[in-house]
């Protein structure tokens, strides 16, 4: 079962490498947004007209962004860590990243010249996100960690299920959930003791 569904993550990769939007999703997140290069990350809804219709638009931006720009979607409706982690409230939501401390929401007109002009040199003009409200402020880290927990945690049931059976998983998985928490929250208040 693992092994087609890496069959089919890598072969969503390639067919998403061959248009220039790359899926990125919460196990990928990470990874993607810490390659430097200035990233349009895009929140989207399968169901949603107004996301369907800004899809050209994308990829017009992908064939002429060149160097300048990268751009990536993700699901949001797949994926609602990373939207809760970027405060999303609808779909599209586009987001510029050009690094982890500039972080910008786009506002503007949905039309190629505008977003390509804005992501070339308008979004100067643009405030960034603050520290409290930026996906890699404490807030945004701190939930990123919480999902990180989380897929791990699902990592770790799933390799025991199939050795183990999957109630006496999800009892192991629940006594490491429990040491790690008394790791984190009791054992610096007995360090300073």
């Amino acid at each position: 079962m693992r092994l087609h569904a890496a069959a089919a993550l890598a072969l969503a990769a390639t067919c998403a490498d061959a248009a220039g939007i790359t899926e990125v999703t919460t196990r990928t997140f990470e990874a993607e947004t810490s390659k430097g290069d200035p990233l349009l990350l895009v929140f989207y809804a399968p169901w949603c007209g107004h996301c369907r219709r800004l899809e050209p638009t994308l990829h017009q931006l992908a064939a002429s962004a060149g160097d300048a720009y990268s751009i990536a979607k993700v699901d949001g409706t797949a994926h609602r860590v990373l939207t809760q982690r970027f405060g999303v409230r609808g779909f599209p939501s586009l987001f510029y990243v050009r690094s982890k401390q500039q972080v910008l929401l786009y506002e503007g007109s949905r039309g190629f010249a505008e977003l390509d002009e804005w992501l070339r040199r308008g979004y100067t003009q643009s405030p960034r996100l603050s520290l409290l409200k930026s996906p890699f402020g404490p807030i945004g880290r701190a939930k990123g960690w919480c999902s990180a927990a989380g897929l791990a945690a699902l990592d770790v049931y799933e390799a025991l299920s199939e050795k183990i059976g999957s109630w006496a998983a999800a009892a192991a998985v629940v006594v490491l959930g429990l040491v790690l928490m008394v790791l984190v929250f009791v054992g610096p208040l007995l360090y300073l003791a």
